[in-house]
């Protein structure tokens, strides 16, 4: 018949000490919350229970950008024009020109390395503001309505 071992003193030592833990734990917790009332006594004011407070309280959640460097195309069809310039927040609206190559039938397109965030822009077709046509992200800066491309 095989001989049973006894549990050794420091299995029994921890084991008390993990009985002593969840003891102070569960009465730690009865002082902050009430199982009959189903709420938090001392701190309500700090940790509202209901979702109509938690919501009220809630702020909008920044988006976080990458700081990987993508490259974003700028492109706009304008039959006839000579020449088509983008002017942006990152060139200093045009002080570092960034000029679009032109193709075929008045189509002109860059490429631009861009980290994350937002950026204004709008392109000057033959020295005259144009907007993007495809890019509805628009607003309004010191009276002059703007384009908004973000990079995520």
């Amino acid at each position: 018949m095989p001989k049973i071992k006894k549990p050794g003193a420091l299995f029994v030592l921890f084991l008390i000490l993990i009985a002593l833990v969840l003891t102070w734990f569960f009465a730690v917790s009865e002082d902050y919350y009430d199982y009959a009332a189903d709420t938090i006594e001392s701190s309500a004011s700090v940790a509202p229970l209901n979702k109509e407070s938690l919501l009220a309280s809630a702020k909008p959640v920044r988006q976080p950008y990458d700081t990987e460097v993508k490259y974003r195309k700028f492109y706009l069809t304008a039959p006839g024009a000579q020449k088509v310039e983008l002017l942006a927040d990152f060139n200093r609206w045009g002080k570092d020109p960034i000029v679009l190559k032109p193709y075929r039938k008045g189509y002109f397109e860059t490429s631009v390395a861009l980290t994350g965030g937002e950026y204004k822009y709008v392109f000057s077709v033959d020295g005259r503001d144009v907007l993007d046509p495809v890019n509805l992200d628009r607003r309004e800066v010191d009276g002059r309505e703007i384009c908004i491309k973000t990079v995520k």
